[in-house]
């Protein structure tokens, strides 16, 4: 039976996945975001798209208004005037949980990441634990879902050095042993959209993994195999890594900044089972990869909707 679900901060990279998950299951979905006008794509038969933001509260009445279900999407790479990690993560929570219990909102999907509360020098790490606090006090039927690095069509991570080894001879990796535990952006949106007016799943937080576990410098070599490049990666001591990212981190969109720099000492990787059972099995990074590293933005849209039902039809859910 289809419901009524808001997404707050739906414009993104997971919240496109969520969406389109949605509307194929028969729900009604609300996308509340800064700039909707930005996401016009995304207004097909189904969605609603509405002007909200978290920093100060506007909008948010609106948005979460007769729906059954919210979900929380809005997360931050990185620090920007009034949008920094205590005003998103935290008091952006706070907002929309006052706003959800205004409008007498039963379900509250909560999206935090692995390492949230564990790492106390990371402003980021701090404000997803502090988050997710608020989220169990605040009375709803809530779930938290805490994944590693999510990959897919458009993601931040392996399109970032796709980008950066196309004119350098060289990349340079920073805490190249550090672990993680990619997971494909298709296989967390399933997570968020099974979980939707699931009562069974109320009252817990999920670590979201993929099958197998890298360290950060198997991921580059994976990437830069698929996409044929030869290139010499250099290991970057710690004291050079923090004189970039003390630089970088006035830059537009910064590629590192000092926070981050911290996230990559400590390993992302989920404890005990990787991917919940009750969610499906996980795509492997060694099929998806190559589904759109490699393609033209044409291509990619075919070929990623090919290997999703491929993925699927040999019992991947």
């Amino acid at each position: 039976m289809g419901r009524n679900v808001c997404i707050i901060g739906g414009s993104g990279f997971v919240g496109r996945a969520i969406i389109q998950d949605a509307i194929r299951q028969g729900h009604q979905v609300t996308v509340a975001c800064r700039h909707p006008e930005r996401a016009r794509d995304l207004a097909v038969e189904g969605v609603c798209m509405l002007r909200a933001d978290v920093v100060d509260g506007r909008g948010l009445d609106e948005a979460v208004a007769g729906a059954d279900t919210v979900i929380y999407l809005v997360g931050l790479l990185f620090e920007k005037g009034r949008y920094n990690f205590e005003a998103a993560h935290v008091h952006g929570v706070e907002h929309v949980l006052a706003a959800c219990k205004r409008a007498g909102v039963k379900q509250y999907l909560h999206m935090s990441a692995l390492g949230a509360g564990q790492i106390p020098a990371s402003k980021y790490a701090r404000s997803k634990g502090e988050a997710e606090g608020f989220v169990r006090q605040s009375g709803l039927n809530w779930t938290i879902f805490r994944p590693s690095i999510i990959y897919g069509v458009g993601d931040n991570f392996f399109n970032q050095f796709k980008k950066m080894s196309k004119s350098l001879p060289v990349l340079p990796v920073i805490s190249g042993e550090t672990r993680f535990q990619p997971v494909w952006v298709q296989d967390v949106a399933r997570a968020f959209v099974s979980s939707i007016g699931n009562r069974h799943v109320s009252g817990k937080a999920f670590e979201l993994g993929g099958p197998k576990v890298y360290t950060f410098r198997a991921l580059l070599e994976l990437l830069m195999s698929e996409l044929g490049r030869k290139r010499v990666l250099i290991p970057v001591p710690d004291f050079i890594a923090r004189i970039m990212a003390t630089f970088m981190q006035f830059l537009p969109t910064p590629p590192l900044t000092p926070d981050q720099l911290v996230l990559l000492r400590h390993d992302n990787v989920v404890e005990g089972e990787a991917f919940p059972k009750k969610f499906g099995k996980p795509a492997e990074l060694e099929v998806v990869l190559p589904s759109y590293i490699c393609a033209t933005p044409t291509e990619v849209l075919q070929q990623q909707l090919n290997t999703s039902r491929s993925y699927y039809r040999k019992g991947g859910i």
